[in-house]
Order: structure tokens, then C-alpha cells, then sequence
């Protein structure tokens, strides 16, 4: 019982070291970029769906420690308590005082010097308050309140024709609050303006921007809509629905209000952008099916009274009248946006944290093209190399023909050739052929035999009785007709284990389309992801890690899903026993 106890134990820590990078590069992939700089934790941070904004972001110094600590949070929190600064009436002050005399005191870490933090009570307290300028308290509360900013929204056309529908120095007079316990309020500052969005759902569970807005040009003409936010962090989920000339489109997937950096989205029909291989920037808009319920019913539509812009240029729209509200025909310049914020619960926002990367990867790279020129080589491969490989061998295994043995000498003296010596004579080969930039030679050497699996396959055939060779040439059996009905079914085992490193050999293969391939269409997935590491991930940073470990993942997933259902290959010897008479 002990051996058994100690032998188990001894597999499962095994099982659990070589697991370690699995789970690592699973966890890595539902992090967003901040979570990864200057943090050791494995699992990913839990995302909070707050229920009102704005709010005091209680994790953004929670972690900070240092010398002194105790003694120089006290003095901070006194000195707060003195300066005279603009403090945000909108969260809970004693939140963010305690919140902000952290953040100062992981600031004043890093500027004062060491022996600052070793002196007398009265000397502490004097170099803290010297270094605690209005400025620098402005700037980290400024960092604490999280709250959901609305920017500037732009339509442009095909014609490349642009309007500024929102200026973001009227963003609060501009958008209507059609639904929920929300406002906006006009913030940021001369330069830099927003509004700020203050909704509250513990009355509702939605809140509901819109406006109909009339274009310089054609609506029909309309190319993509261009709308700058910057997001609480609260994981909330943000959705556009654009009308017009009638028809209604909605956004095909909802956005996350993650992370708390402006960003810049982008809305945008199907049409000819969605057939190139670029990096997907943008969210599509499909049109309703007819009988769907939107968030603007047109009633409603017909008693605002909303902005009109026109050229960049804002106006108020002229009061109208009833026979003007009830008309509701559609205007050839008139263009209806709805953007529209939905509570998420915590089972919802931790979906939306654990797919975000994988999605955002499918963005970036067009992945199912390179899966299924994957798909297409290793194929390719597996018919190649299997049907040459049996041929070869059985052929010098059960066969008999002048120079076989030395024919098969010089097969296995091919086996210590070093590939770096051939490379460059079958690229000028391949070059020759006209077949550089192209998949052929990524799959047609599979169809000369590779030397190792046909001496591995060699062995096993040469272990087959001649009985039953014999037998069937009586019966009236050719050469092939043996090869296919007696060797192949008795080899099966071997075979299956070269189709299993045919195919990890064809996915992961990542030299020859380096060397061959030149043009992004026919990236293989191995190729592609390298491509994708070089445009989005940075060497020097944490930026793109998450994307770059959710697209590797989607890549090992055929390869673990091999390793669990044919392990039984990798361990089994192949015993060709049972054969009577």
C-alpha cells in the first residue's frame, strides 16, 4: 500500500510540474496587459461590476508596502485633510483620502531618498509634507475616481468625407438619456474635454444615450462611426445601434467596459474590409431582423428634441410641432445613434474577462485562415508520408530486387545529413520549380519517403512471418494486393504512430514557411502566430502577452487533444502476436 501511495504521489507532482506552463499560459490569457507589469499573482485579477459610477478604485494602491509605512500613512492622511484641492463630491471621502494616502506614499517611495525614511517622527513628518504638492494630490485622485467618459463621435463616408456629430466639449448638452438613472456631466478640462457619465443600477439595469444627428452627406453613403470612451472598469457591457434610411443595425457583439484607458471604437457595416487579412479594428453593424424590439422605439424618436450637427458644427434643434414629430419618414441625411451601457452580473464579467484576449486575437489575426491552411499541409502530410513510407518499406522489407541493401544504406546515410546543409540547395530547387511563395514545397517532400519512418516501418515488416505472405501469393495475390490486405493491417499501430508525428511535425512546423511562404495569405497557424507576435506583442513591455498566450493556446489545443486520446501509441509496444499456422 505505501509503494502504491508513493508511486502515485510521485506521478501526480510529476503530472503537476510539466502542467505548470499549461496552467500558466491559461491564466496569462485572461489578464489584461496592466495585470501582467510589476505583478506575481497566477490567477488573474477578479473583475467588479460596480453598480454606480463613478467610485473610489479601492485596488489600485491596495498592495503597496514599504519602510515606514504606519508611521507615514497618519501623516499623510492629516495633511490631506489641510491642502486645498477641488476633492469630488460624487464618492465616499473617506475612500478616497485613505486610498490617496497610499498612492502618495508609494510616490514619495520612489522619489525621496532612503535615508529619508530612517529619521525622527518630527523630520518624517516635515520631509512628507514638503514633498506633498496640491498637483501631486490632484493627479492620483484624479487616478482613484473611476468614472465612464463619453468623447468625441464621428461618421465618415466612403467618399472619405467626415463629421463631427459630437465635439467633445458638448458631449454632456448633446447626448439624451432615453433610459436609466444616469446624466452627464461636462468634465476634463479645456484642452483635453469629455463628458462623464454618472449612472447608478440599483435603479435599472440599463442606461440609454441616443440622438439623430444630420450628415454633410447621404447616409446610405455612411462608411463607419468613430466614438472615443473611457471605460470605469466596472466590465459592463456597451452596445451601438446606428438607424437609418428606416433600418435599424445593431453591433454583433457587445464591447467591455475594461480597463480604464481611452479608446478609440470604431463601428462599421460588412463590406470589402472583412475579406482582407488586416487587423481588425472595428465592431460589425448587421441590421435587425423585421418584428425586433430596439432601444429607441421610433415613437420615442418623434419627442425629442435633440443636436443637430451639420459640417462639425453644433445647433440646437428647433422646437417641432406635432404634424413635424409625427412624421417619421426617413431623411436621406438623417442618421439615429444609440449607445446603450447593460449591468453585467459577476458570472458575466468573469466571461467577459476569460474570452476578451481570445476575441481580441480573432481581431487581430484572421486565425481560422491560417487553421485551415494548417489543416490543408497536414493533410497532405499524413497521405504523403504514410503512403510513400509504407511502399518504401514493405518494398525493402518483403521484397527482393538487386542493390537492396545497399540502396538502403545510402537511405539511412541520408539521416545524418544536417537539414542547415540541404536547405539552401532545395530552396534553389524549390525556386527553380516556381513554386517559392506557394505550399508546395511545405507538402510535396512527404511524398519521397522520409528516411526514419521507413526504417521504423522496415523493422516491423521485416517481423512479419513469410506464411502468410506465402499463403496469399497461392491464393492468387500480387505484390500490391499483399501490401494492402496483409501488411497494412498487421503494421496499423506503426502507422498510427507516424501519422501521430506526421502531425505534430506539419502543425508546429515553423522553418519551412519562414523560408517558402512570403505572402500572409498562406501562413500556416505556427507562422501566423509569429507574424502576430511582431506586429502586437513588445519585447520590452507586457503589451499583447495576454493575446499572444490566448493564440498560443488555441494552437495547443489539437496537439493536447492528440496527446490524451492516442497516448496509448506513445506507450505501447507493438506486439504482432496471435498468428496461427
Amino acid at each position: 500500500m505505501i509503494r502504491r501511495v508513493l508511486i502515485y504521489g510521485a506521478l501526480l507532482i510529476g503530472a503537476l510540474i510539466f502542467a505548470w506552463p499549461f496552467f500558466w499560459m491559461a491564466s496569462v490569457s485572461a489578464k489584461l496587459d496592466r495585470e501582467m507589469f510589476g505583478q506575481n499573482r497566477m490567477l488573474p485579477e477578479r473583475p467588479i461590476p460596480r453598480v454606480q459610477s463613478p467610485y473610489v478604485d479601492d485596488r489600485l494602491y491596495d498592495g503597496v508596502t514599504g519602510p515606514r509605512m504606519d508611521d507615514a500613512l497618519p501623516i499623510i492622511e492629516q495633511h490631506l485633510q489641510s491642502i486645498q484641492i477641488a476633492w469630488p463630491t460624487d464618492v465616499d471621502r473617506a475612500a478616497l483620502v485613505r486610498h490617496t494616502a497610499r498612492g502618495i506614499y508609494k510616490r514619495l517611495l520612489n522619489v525621496l531618498p532612503a535615508s529619508v525614511w530612517q529619521q525622527t517622527g518630527e523630520q518624517l513628518t516635515a520631509a512628507v509634507r514638503e514633498n506633498m504638492r496640491p498637483a501631486l494630490v490632484a493627479e492620483i485622485v484624479q487616478e482613484l475616481r473611476r468614472v465612464f467618459c463619453v468623447g468625441q463621435l464621428r461618421a465618415r463616408s466612403l467618399d472619405l468625407q467626415e463629421d463631427v456629430l459630437v465635439p467633445a466639449n458638448s458631449v454632456a448638452n448633446t447626448w439624451l438619456v432615453e433610459a436609466g438613472a444616469a446624466h452627464l456631466v461636462q468634465g476634463g478640462t479645456a484642452e483635453e474635454p469629455f463628458g462623464e457619465l454618472i449612472y447608478d443600477f440599483t435603479r435599472g439595469d440599463v442606461v440609454r444615450l441616443t440622438q439623430t444627428f444630420t450628415t454633410s452627406f447621404p447616409v446610405d453613403r455612411l462608411y463607419r462611426l468613430q466614438m472615443s470612451l473611457r471605460y470605469d472598469n466596472t466590465w459592463h457591457a456597451v452596445r451601438m445601434y446606428v438607424e437609418k434610411n428606416g433600418v435599424r443595425y445593431r453591433a454583433v457583439r457587445d464591447l467591455e467596459s475594461s480597463d480604464y484607458n481611452w479608446v478609440l471604437n470604431t463601428w462599421q457595416e460588412r463590406g470589402p474590409d472583412d475579406r482582407l487579412t488586416k487587423i481588425r479594428t472595428w465592431t460589425l453593424l448587421d441590421p435587425e431582423r423585421p418584428g425586433s424590439t430596439g432601444p429607441a422605439a421610433m415613437s420615442s424618436r418623434a419627442e425629442r428634441s435633440g443636436v443637430e450637427e451639420s459640417g462639425g458644427e453644433t445647433r440646437k434643434a428647433a422646437p417641432r410641432d406635432v404634424s413635424t414629430s409625427l412624421d417619421m419618414t426617413p431623411r436621406a441625411n438623417q442618421l439615429t445613434v444609440t449607445l446603450e451601457l447593460r449591468r453585467v452580473n459577476q458570472f458575466e464579467a468573469w466571461w467577459s474577462k476569460i474570452r476578451r484576449n481570445y476575441r481580441l486575437t480573432l481581431d487581430h489575426i484572421p486565425f481560422w485562415r491560417y487553421v485551415g491552411t494548417s489543416l490543408f499541409l497536414v493533410i497532405l502530410n499524413l497521405v504523403g508520408t504514410l503512403l510513400s513510407c509504407s511502399l518504401v518499406a514493405y518494398a525493402f522489407a518483403r521484397l527482393q530486387w538487386p542493390g537492396r541493401e545497399v540502396c538502403f544504406a545510402l537511405l539511412l546515410a541520408t539521416m545524418m545529413l544536417p537539414v542547415q546543409v540541404t536547405m539552401i540547395p532545395q530552396f534553389l530547387i524549390m525556386q527553380k520549380l516556381g513554386w517559392y511563395n506557394t505550399l508546395q514545397p511545405l507538402w510535396i517532400a512527404s511524398f519521397v519517403a522520409p528516411a526514419f519512418y521507413v526504417f521504423l516501418l522496415r523493422q516491423f515488416l521485416k517481423g512479419i512471418p513469410r506464411d502468410l505472405e506465402d499463403a496469399a501469393r497461392l491464393d492468387g495475390c500480387g505484390f500490391l494486393r499483399i501490401y494492402w490486405h496483409i501488411m497494412l493491417p498487421l503494421v496499423k499501430p506503426t502507422l498510427a504512430a507516424i501519422a501521430i508525428f506526421t502531425f505534430l511535425g506539419s502543425w508546429n512546423e515553423f522553418m519551412g514557411p519562414l523560408i517558402y511562404v512570403n505572402d500572409s495569405r498562406l501562413y500556416p497557424l505556427s507562422f501566423g502566430l509569429y507574424a502576430f507576435q511582431v506586429q502586437v506583442a513588445d519585447p520590452g513591455t507586457s503589451k499583447g502577452m495576454g493575446m499572444l498566450m490566448a493564440a498560443s493556446l488555441m494552437m495547443m489545443l489539437p496537439v493536447i487533444a492528440i496527446f490524451f486520446f492516442a497516448q496509448r501509441y506513445f506507450l505501447r509496444g507493438v506486439t504482432l502476436t496471435g498468428m496461427k499456422g
